[in-house]
């Protein structure tokens, strides 16, 4: 470990990151009914602006799990996704 700090990771970060893997290990193995169910009760999170910074993290998740399944069937449904996801992004920044 380096004594300046650049190996170390803050608590919160690495609990962050860990939270995020669980959440993306979680929609892979969801149907994609189940998926969009998550995706209606996320939204429903965000109508009621609960936890911020964790929506925005689920959704950029749920976002990019659409995108995988999508890519498999119709490579425009996929584009249209990323679009709408940097679209997102864009205005949350």
């Amino acid at each position: 470990m380096n004594i300046d700090g650049e190996n170390l990771v803050s608590l919160d970060q690495w609990k962050n990151a860990k939270r995020e893997g669980n959440f993306s290990d979680y929609l892979k193995v969801l149907s994609f009914n189940d998926l969009m169910n998550e995706s209606n009760s996320l939204m429903d999170q965000i109508k009621r602006s609960e936890e911020v910074d964790d929506l925005f993290s689920r959704t950029k998740l749920m976002m990019n799990e659409f995108t995988t399944r999508l890519e498999k069937e119709s490579r425009h449904l996929a584009d249209s996704v990323k679009d709408l996801k940097k679209s997102i992004e864009d205005k949350l920044h």
